[in-house]
């Protein structure tokens, strides 16, 4: 496949530095599908877990959002991927992280692909946050 081109390199560099909350990132990556039409598929998939996010209660305007979160540590997510993290403790690793990798079902299952969806969680971290109130 012949390289991509320096214009769709820009607009991918500017994809991956998208880092704001949520309602001003989606503004962003839309201003960016402009360059890059084949994210739009996408984009709806993220309006919709916005929408349905706020159905249930969930203040979508505090959410962060990083385009390349997950990228350089998480390389089998293929999906949607998460981290939790205690706001008043910026010190402390993510409490928990995960998100779905369904390439990585297609890949080890021979073709065969399966919805899968994984996560970690850090009880450790959970108990020492809990038991100092926060």
């Amino acid at each position: 496949a012949p390289p991509v081109s320096a214009h769709e390199l820009d607009a991918l560099e500017a994809l991956l530095a998208v880092r704001e909350t949520l309602p001003f990132a989606l503004e962003q990556l839309k201003d960016i599908a402009v360059d890059l039409p084949d994210i739009a598929p996408a984009l709806r998939r993220l309006e919709a877990r916005i929408a349905a996010l706020a159905a249930r209660g969930v203040d979508v305007e505090r959410l962060d959002f990083e385009a390349s979160y997950g990228r350089t540590s998480m390389e089998y997510y293929d999906g949607f991927v998460f981290g939790f993290y205690a706001a008043d403790r910026p010190d402390l690793p993510p409490i928990a992280t995960g998100g779905r990798y369904d390439a990585l079902t297609r890949r080890l299952g021979r073709g065969a692909e399966i919805p899968a969806v994984g996560g970690v969680l850090r009880p450790g971290l959970m108990l020492e946050l809990a038991e100092a109130g926060r």
